[in-house]
């Protein structure tokens, strides 16, 4: 997901090179319109919208893919970022 006046490309090149996942095994990116009402703070050249994983097959796979994931945060934050 990332909003329509983002560089989806950009954004895409990002996800890709982070998950390791080629390019084609992504699904369709989903664009967000911009409200002008709204003050978002994700903006700039360093946003890349938001990575949406779909898991299919109980609760301990998706237990896994969310400690996966708390590790790719940590590694891109410096930090802990505690849970999803």
């Amino acid at each position: 997901m990332i909003h329509d006046s983002a560089d989806v490309a950009a954004a895409q090149r990002h996800w890709v090179e982070v998950t390791g996942i080629a390019a084609e095994r992504f699904g369709r990116m989903t664009l967000k319109r911009h409200s002008a009402k709204t003050a978002r703070r994700n903006t700039g050249d360093g946003y890349r919208g938001c990575l949406v994983v779909g898991v299919l097959g109980g609760a301990d796979l998706y237990r896994r893919i969310e400690g996966w994931w708390i590790g790719i945060a940590d590694t891109q934050s410096g930090g802990h970022s505690g849970s999803v």
